[in-house]
């Protein structure tokens, strides 16, 4: 028993050292690039044991995907309601794991507009993320007029752009996208826009008109008002 438990280890502990190894080679050349012998080489393994754990190559690759995906499913769950926040936590998530950015340029690049791997899986994953934002929306985090599914894309956009065009951000800023002074900078933009983002106009329209009535209906406003209707009176040859 003791033995078969040490076996079930060791091949996991294999599987593990390959899907590593996989993502690396994948992400670095994408699926059509990568060789199975590079990936068993990275991972130390033998070619016939990779077969064994995972069979041909698009299996391995939906299997890194796959993993990838339930991870990003967990840490769905966990993004914040207050859109500011929840665009900072993409952006740190992002920049944390530039292997599956890269993976996705490649399969943009390789695949085209050709059949998907794990397409329902992704496209349930990204259900998932709309469905968060329309909470924050109903929980007033959101302004009730905003589309979310070009939010999400945008929210996408902001957060992945300097990871996926690092050359762009140099020219532009002088600075790589990992430098910590560019990562301040972006983090402090993304709060900025997203406070602003979380704001109704509609209510923001609304308290600006009740201030504006304050300020009006006060002794002082009052006041300062007369001479500029006196003023105006004056002007039209009213007296």
């Amino acid at each position: 028993m003791a033995a078969r438990r040490a076996n079930v280890r060791d091949l996991n502990r294999t599987r593990d050292k390959i899907l590593a190894a996989a993502l690396t080679e994948f992400s670095a050349k994408g699926f059509a690039g990568a060789r199975v012998d590079a990936i068993a080489r990275r991972a130390r393994v033998n070619k016939r044991m990779l077969y064994y754990c995972f069979g041909v190559k698009q299996d391995l690759y939906r299997e890194v995907l796959r993993r990838k995906i339930n991870q990003r499913a967990d840490l769905i769950d966990s993004t914040p309601d207050k859109f500011a926040d929840a665009l900072l936590y993409l952006y740190k998530l992002a920049g944390a794991d530039l292997d599956f950015v890269r993976l996705m340029e490649w399969e943009a690049i390789d695949n085209g507009r050709g059949k998907l791997v794990a397409a329902d899986e992704r496209r349930a994953l990204f259900e998932k993320a709309v469905a968060r934002l329309r909470r924050a929306q109903r929980d007033g985090f959101l302004p009730k007029q905003v589309d979310l599914a070009q939010l999400f894309i945008s929210m996408l956009a902001l957060v992945i752009f300097p990871m996926v065009m690092p050359q762009m951000i140099r020219l532009i800023t002088g600075m790589e996208p990992g430098d910590p002074r560019f990562v301040r900078r972006r983090a402090a933009f993304l709060r900025w826009i997203g406070e602003r983002m979380s704001i109704d106009p509609d209510a923001r329209s609304a308290a600006a008109v009740k201030a504006n009535r304050r300020r009006i209906d006060s002794p002082v406003g009052a006041t300062r008002l007369k001479p500029r209707i006196h003023q105006s009176r004056k002007l039209a040859g009213l007296r």
